[in-house]
């Protein structure tokens, strides 16, 4: 049972009278006897307003006599004190300041009913003129034979002002109560690691507080056996930093300089998450804390696990609903390389499987978005001609999301990931067709997925009207798409001398050479469409278009990869016809690796400056066949 006695005197026979104390007592009681602040029995507890020093004594027989196997005992005191005689006394309505020791309650009479009783915890909150004078009184609780016996009583002392000082008062109550209950009460904050406080931690930050007021509180603790709790604590797990001071916190020892190394990298990607995505940073960061795990399998996956919870709590705070399964993705493609035994194979699949898991809800709720208001996928504030070129950015991502979530989707989600696909390809063409544009080189990976999937699910006029679309989108502005890493501020620029057919200024926002267009030849060949898009390539005479093929594609979480190789073309010098491309093209896609190309796929959406060719090569190769 958890007892509270607050006792706040404001009138007195003899002395002058006070404001607040009733009501800080008041304020105290009402406080802690809530269930999900302190949980102290309020049919039990006891409130006393103004009280004679035989009522205060009456209550005290009360609460603590009366009430067998106390587990917790507070007592609150607000008013006048002063020491006298070596001791420490709370003055009451009937007390004589020439009488203490008989009028006027004294600390260490309260300790002797304590000594008698011995609840488990006690804890003794004094707001009151010189209350720091308690510490007179210890010595009638500091029993040699008990301190350090395991199960004796815990006790612990507050005091809002030192022994010559006194204690303040405001309009809105007495300083030190005040700051006890912002504590408390959640106001301020004491820490957010465990589900309850005790009086110890509170009276630590409310000493730095008071002495702001001139005030030094004081602060003592007695034989803390076990784990003393006072009330709950209204910031347990409410910081969105716990997280992350978890995982740096708990950090295998063996592993300090990862984190170490990082520390700095690790709160400046953290903090401003909900806010900015850096793919590249962010991949960078996670790669830089994996790599020293990466000689032990269990080790390595159980770290990103906690990285993927620790920063996926932060990144469910952003507007962009993409920003949590960006997250996992990020830390699932840096697995890649570790790629192959039963314990890395095993924590990558979770991974994916957790990514799918949230692209399909996403999805979901982007298509009901879309059925419910066409305009959806416009800002709903802000925005301006910047959105010309963000809106056909977004439209490449969502359907190359869509796409991956299919390709990567475990056999029991694959349909549903089929049909969210279907759906969302639809919509946009259907309200958005105009803005089917490649603007970007950034988005030739995700057209490359697609349309992939698109062909997997024989959507073949959908796919044939995108592949049109883009088509003539690169023809008008003569294969002059926008670098993949071109900054935001730039897009104004870009889509000036785009549309002036003038980049004298800006030619260094230009990709060159591009890979969209490789894409778009490798479509046409699979959709058959080689003889329209044929018409039309003399207009890209001169251009320049790649494409990089990798040694292996376990490195495709890396910044830079080694190995592979650049082919390049050009119309009107290798490339007449598609015909002619589609030759001289090295088929890339193999059979078995499945985690290795789903986590290519991933990695290729997220970098943007790189192709997973393997997805319509699939095709092409049955196609030679």
């Amino acid at each position: 049972m958890r007892i509270l006695l607050a006792i706040g005197c404001n009138e007195y026979e003899h002395l002058t009278p006070l404001d607040s104390a009733e009501d800080d007592a008041k304020r105290i009681f009402d406080a802690l006897v809530k269930p999900e602040v302190g949980q102290f029995d309020c049919d039990h507890s006891l409130f006393l307003p103004s009280p004679t020093i035989e009522e205060v004594r009456s209550a005290l027989k009360k609460t603590l006599f009366d009430n067998p196997q106390i587990e917790n005992f507070t007592f609150f005191f607000a008013g006048h004190g002063g020491v006298s005689s070596g001791s420490f006394h709370m003055w009451l309505r009937d007390t004589s300041p020439k009488v203490q020791s008989m009028t006027a309650l004294s600390l260490s009479e309260l300790f002797r009913f304590l000594n008698e009783t011995s609840p488990k915890q006690s804890n003794i909150i004094i707001d009151a003129c010189q209350s720091g004078g308690l510490i007179s009184d210890l010595g009638v609780l500091l029993k040699p034979e008990l301190i350090g016996d395991a199960g004796t009583p815990a006790l612990t002392l507050v005091a809002t002002s030192a022994k010559n000082q006194t204690s303040g008062e405001t309009r809105a109550g007495g300083i030190g109560t005040n700051a006890i209950l912002d504590c408390i009460e959640g106001r301020d904050f004491v820490q957010d690691s465990a589900s309850v406080l005790d009086l110890v931690e509170i009276g630590r930050r409310i000493s730095k507080k008071l002495e702001a007021y001139g005030q030094n509180a004081i602060v003592w603790g007695l034989n803390l056996y076990g784990p003393p709790s006072f009330c709950r604590n209204p910031r347990f797990e409410t910081d969105p930093n716990t997280s992350l001071r978890s995982l740096i916190h708990h950090w295998p020892a063996d592993l300090d300089n990862a984190i170490r190394d990082n520390y700095n990298n690790i709160w400046n990607v953290y903090g401003v998450l909900d806010r900015q995505w850096n793919a590249p940073q962010f991949i960078s960061l996670v790669n830089s804390v994996l790599n020293p795990c990466r000689q032990n399998d269990w080790v390595l996956v159980g770290c990103a696990e906690r990285l993927a919870v620790t920063f996926s709590a932060k990144a469910v705070q952003a507007k962009d609903v993409y920003r949590s399964p960006l997250v996992t993705a990020g830390i699932a493609t840096c697995l890649l390389p570790s790629l192959g035994t039963p314990a890395v194979d095993a924590g990558a699949t979770l991974l994916i499987n957790k990514l799918v898991d949230d692209l399909l809800a996403v999805h979901e709720s982007l298509i009901n978005s879309l059925k419910a208001n066409k305009y959806c996928l416009l800002p709903s504030e802000g925005g301006g001609f910047v959105e010309l070129y963000q809106l056909p950015l977004r439209i490449s991502k969502i359907l190359g999301w869509a796409g991956a979530t299919y390709l990567c989707a475990p056999e029991s989600l694959q349909e549903k990931a089929g049909l969210q696909f279907s759906e969302l390809l639809k919509l946009i063409l259907e309200n958005y067709s105009g803005s089917v544009v490649a603007l970007s080189d950034a988005q030739a990976s995700h057209w490359e997925v697609s349309l992939a999937v698109a062909k997997a699910l024989n959507l073949n006029d959908e796919a044939e009207q995108v592949i049109g679309l883009l088509f003539n989108s690169v023809v008008s502005c003569k294969g002059k798409l926008s670098r993949y890493d071109m900054p935001p501020e730039k897009a104004l620029s870009y889509l000036l001398s785009r549309e002036y057919e003038n980049f004298k200024n800006n030619y260094d926002l230009v990709e060159r050479p591009i890979e969209t267009l490789a894409v778009l030849l490798r479509a046409a060949k699979i959709f058959k469409l080689e003889d329209v898009l044929d018409e039309d390539l003399w207009q890209l005479d001169g251009l320049n278009f790649s494409c990089y093929q990798p040694a292996t594609y376990v490195n495709y979480s890396l910044m830079v990869m080694e190995g592979g190789s650049n082919e390049g073309w050009q119309i009107g010098f290798d490339v007449f016809r598609i015909e002619d491309f589609i030759k001289s093209w090295t088929i890339s896609w193999q059979t078995g690796e499945k985690l290795v190309y789903q986590l290519s796929i991933i990695g290729s959406l997220l970098l943007e400056d790189r192709v997973p060719w393997f997805c319509l090569d699939s095709f092409l190769a049955k196609n030679a066949n």
